[in-house]
């Protein structure tokens, strides 16, 4: 059952990154609300948004998708352990982001749940 429910995290993972990445470069596609707390558009298109020139959201991507590919197809020890692990810094940057901005953003958060759902799922699937 963990295996499946991390099968499923990982992948929803992947969707939830590619739709971040696309609405970086196309905020009118957003489905997000935009109040004073939750601006998803604020967060997404904020200078935190981008990391050496490359939006947060395509890190994302690349974490989930190596995640997956680990998990699917590598057995690789402490390589697939440390990756897993790595998922905790972009979801804690993303949290100070989020907080030095003031607002929230939905998706982003969503992205956080399901990073520590894919570790502790991965983690209890090796016990």
């Amino acid at each position: 059952m963990k295996n499946r429910l991390l099968n499923v995290v990982l992948v929803i993972g992947i969707i939830v990154s590619i739709y971040v990445t696309y609405v970086h470069y196309y905020p009118g596609a957003l489905l997000c609300t935009a109040g004073k707390v939750v601006n998803c558009a604020s967060v997404i298109t904020s200078q935190y948004s981008v990391v050496l020139g490359i939006p947060l959201a395509v890190y994302s991507l690349i974490w989930f998708v190596l995640a997956f590919i680990f998990y699917r197809w590598g057995r690789l020890g402490v390589i697939a352990d440390i990756w897993f692990l790595v998922g905790i810094g972009g979801m804690l940057y993303s949290f100070v982001a989020q907080y030095q901005l003031r607002q929230i953003c939905a998706w982003c958060l969503t992205l956080d749940v399901l990073i520590v759902l894919s570790i502790a799922f991965y983690f209890l699937r090796k016990r």
